[in-house]
């Protein structure tokens, strides 16, 4: 009810095409939320990018092949373009938090999907540099990782994973450039908590895979099972 009389008071927008919402909780309308491209598979059994072929396909893709992950498979719920892009884009640098709820719901029902998690026991998500955050404010992916956790009713592990290298940004550098950026990068606050558990690692973008790879690697060193990455979106060329 008190929702209802705050939707009342100050009605809900939808931030693609301005139509009034009847949740007050939501950023996106019905109609827009279909214009966000799922990703179909045949996904590489690893790293989850795009293949050709038909949807039963089971395969690897070749940078797989050639260099295996470290984490056991990743996903990526929908394709980073169009209207998605743009809502990452206010969800990150204009801090519209509130569509965490959003992304969330997304994810949650991409994996229910693909049956991804079921395993997990615990949820952690790539940290940020704190110089980083200073500048940024907000942990995207921290703030994504708490809501699919209270969905999917896994605990989260927040400041788990701690970025101790303020590194240049990927998105300027080459895929082997970008692995040596991001060595020795990364910490864990306390090794127990992964040794010998199942671990969900969630970001809000999948590039080369390098970032989630090397918190992967750490985390294995440590002991943790087995790691499924997951992200909401991936802008990857069909292989």
């Amino acid at each position: 009810m008190l929702g209802a009389i705050i939707n009342l008071l100050y009605p809900a927008i939808c931030r693609v095409c301005s139509k009034k919402l009847d949740e007050f909780d939501r950023n996106i309308c019905a109609s827009c939320a279909k214009k966000l491209k799922e990703r179909l598979p045949p996904f590489c059994l690893r790293c989850g990018r795009q293949l050709k072929g038909d949807t039963e396909l089971k395969a690897i893709c070749a940078d797989c092949k050639n260099d295996t992950p470290h984490f056991d498979r990743a996903w990526s719920a929908c394709h980073y373009e169009g209207v998605l892009k743009d809502l990452i884009h206010d969800f990150k640098y204009k801090k519209i938090t509130s569509l965490s709820k959003d992304f969330a719901s997304l994810i949650i029902n991409f994996m229910k999907k693909y049956d991804i998690g079921k395993e997990s026991q615990i949820i952690l998500s790539v940290p940020m540099h704190p110089d980083k955050l200073f500048k940024r404010e907000i942990d995207h992916a921290d703030i994504l990782a708490r809501a699919i956790g209270k969905g999917l009713g896994i605990a989260y592990s927040g400041n788990a994973l701690k970025k101790i290298k303020n590194t240049p940004p990927q998105s300027k550098l080459k895929r082997e450039d970008r692995i040596k950026n991001l060595r020795s990068s990364f910490s864990l606050k306390n090794s127990s908590l992964a040794s010998g558990r199942n671990i969900l690692l969630v970001d809000d973008l999948f590039t080369t895979g390098s970032t989630v790879n090397e918190c992967a690697m750490l985390l294995k060193n440590s002991g943790a099972g087995r790691i499924e990455v997951i992200t909401l979106a991936r802008g990857d060329s069909i292989q």
